[in-house]
């Protein structure tokens, strides 16, 4: 999993380089536009396609939204899967994951459009508990903690308030817990999530 991740090869190869481009289209469309507003005939267009065709190759919108998200979520991992290096300290590797993934969802244009055109949709797919990318990124960094050391328990629960609390911070934004640069996330994550780390650690059951 963790040279897969390092290497950036997708689980599912990329053997449609046609279907990619056409999710490319749609990608900027949504960007643009959000995506309830974002109209497929516009993505055909874009893409030079009849709406029959890109609909055969990719599905109905719902399925290029969710086609859409899970590349972005695929290449967030692609960008964390470096910062995971088991020889590195966990409690470091935690703070500079929390000023990555910030970083990440102030630059990535589609968590941008997301939060300008409807921000119940980001909370829906991206930070409901039960959905796929959340539960990813969840066992992701549970496996990191029980690899440290930390019992399952201990290594859930860290994992799932260090989810709970970024997820509050991307969708309400505090004026007081400031975590709008590097330095600013960097700061609250020493201060606030490696004591949540260090309470785990001694979770046994």
């Amino acid at each position: 999993m963790w040279s897969q991740l390092s290497s950036g090869q997708s689980a599912l190869g990329d053997e449609d380089e046609e279907r990619e481009r056409l999710l490319d289209a749609a990608r900027v469309e949504f960007v643009a536009h959000g995506f309830r507003r974002a109209a497929v005939a516009d993505i055909a267009k874009r893409a030079n396609v009849s709406r029959q065709t890109l609909n055969r190759r990719c599905g109905d919108k719902d399925d290029m939204v969710s086609a859409v998200v899970g590349r972005e979520v695929f290449q967030f991992f692609v960008t964390l899967a470096p910062l995971l290096d088991p020889e590195d300290n966990v409690e470091d590797q935690v703070v500079e994951l929390f000023v990555t993934g910030m970083r990440e969802c102030r630059v990535n244009p589609v968590v941008a459009a997301l939060k300008e055109y409807e921000t119940e949709s980001m909370s829906v797919g991206l930070f409901a508990t039960e959905h796929g990318n959340y539960q990813a990124v969840l066992t992701l960094l549970a496996m990191r903690l029980m690899g440290d050391g930390y019992s399952e328990a201990g290594a859930k629960q860290a994992a799932e308030l260090i989810m709970r609390i970024t997820g509050t911070l991307l969708l309400a934004p505090s004026k007081i817990l400031r975590v709008e640069t590097d330095d600013e996330a960097r700061s609250f994550a020493v201060t606030y999530l490696v004591p949540v780390l260090r309470a785990a650690r001694a979770v046994t059951k």
